[in-house]
């Protein structure tokens, strides 16, 4: 039997962060992932992406319980941990990776450096920070722009309100740069031992994995004009194939919620080439959704995180959850 719908599972860090200096980190731990590879692999047919991508297209098939596993940010944690155990378990993964961050001059994201800061600081001591540097008063109720999370704390998701959505990009990164030396360290050198590298990418391609683009840079989409938005786009996906061999080069939203890029965004992911498009909208695709909005659910939507209730719930919804 065939299927109508994919189960895109949406993964970041996978770390045991109790053996790093930033056990605040919001991570994975090893042990955790490869039980839920456990689950996945009796529950669902994993599939490599171009299972899909030629099954949106009309040129292929799914199996009836169809999964598919993508990974977010080029962070090192996929290369030295997560590569190795998929390639155990015959596995293909599909890793959406930064230009900026993912070269051979990494360049530490505003998002990476926000991430780190909270884990030092806790959210009240990063807020009150960034509102002194800043000089802005503190906006309460702020319009969610992230997609829903039932796991962040909410003064934790209000800080990177104001430093992603909120603040000009410029003293963003300003203040994001003077508060990642005083409490972290160098960025330039964090930045070498966080992300992927091109040698890496490339012999994780040979290895049987798949590749996207997340941006240069990682802004915001939908706060930039379409001209700054094709300067984010446009290169993704001759800088993959020039990496992997790929024909087909996926994309996935920073951010990624559903008010995090616009038509205009949609538009030139089409032109420049793209094959689809991942969101962070919270339930099970269908193969008649938009093929560059296509949901998928995050890491915690399953065990042991979520009860079978709740999966099931979440896999039945037809909108954001």
């Amino acid at each position: 039997m065939t299927g109508s719908s994919c189960l895109a599972v949406m993964y970041h860090y996978v770390r045991d962060t109790a053996r790093t200096p930033f056990p605040d980190i919001r991570a994975l731990p090893v042990a955790l992932f490869e039980q839920q590879l456990d689950w996945l692999q009796a529950e669902y047919d994993v599939v490599p992406l171009s299972c899909l991508t030629d099954a949106l297209a009309g040129h292929g098939s799914l199996p009836r319980n169809a999964a598919v596993l993508t990974f977010d940010d080029g962070l090192i944690d996929h290369y030295e941990t997560v590569f190795p155990v998929l390639r155990r378990r015959g596995l293909n993964g599909t890793f959406f990776l930064t230009e900026d961050a993912c070269s051979d001059t990494p360049r530490l994201l505003p998002v990476h450096k926000a991430q780190f800061l909270l884990a030092c600081l806790g959210a009240d001591a990063f807020g009150q920070a960034v509102l002194a540097a800043s000089g802005q008063p503190r906006q309460a109720g702020a319009a969610e722009v992230f997609g829903s999370d039932r796991w962040e704390d909410e003064d934790a998701r209000a800080v990177k309100r104001l430093v992603v959505h909120e603040l000009p990009f410029d003293q963003a990164d300003r203040i994001l740069d003077d508060l990642f030396v005083r409490h972290v360290g160098d960025p330039v050198a964090f930045a070498k031992t966080f992300y992927v590298r091109p040698a890496m990418v490339r012999e994780m391609a040979e290895g049987g994995m798949t590749f996207g683009s997340h941006t240069r840079t990682h802004r915001m989409l939908a706060r930039l004009s379409p001209e700054e938005q094709l300067y984010e786009l446009s290169g993704g996906v001759a800088w993959i194939r020039g990496m992997t061999g790929q024909a087909a080069v996926p994309f996935c939203y920073p951010w990624g919620g559903p008010h995090t890029y616009t038509a205009e965004t949609v538009r030139i992911l089409g032109e420049s080439g793209y094959s689809l498009a991942f969101n962070t909208v919270r339930r099970q695709l269908r193969l008649d959704d938009p093929g560059f909005e296509l949901p998928r659910i995050d890491t915690r939507d399953l065990p042991p995180y979520s009860t079978a209730e709740a999966i099931s719930r979440l896999l039945s919804a037809t909108e954001q959850v």
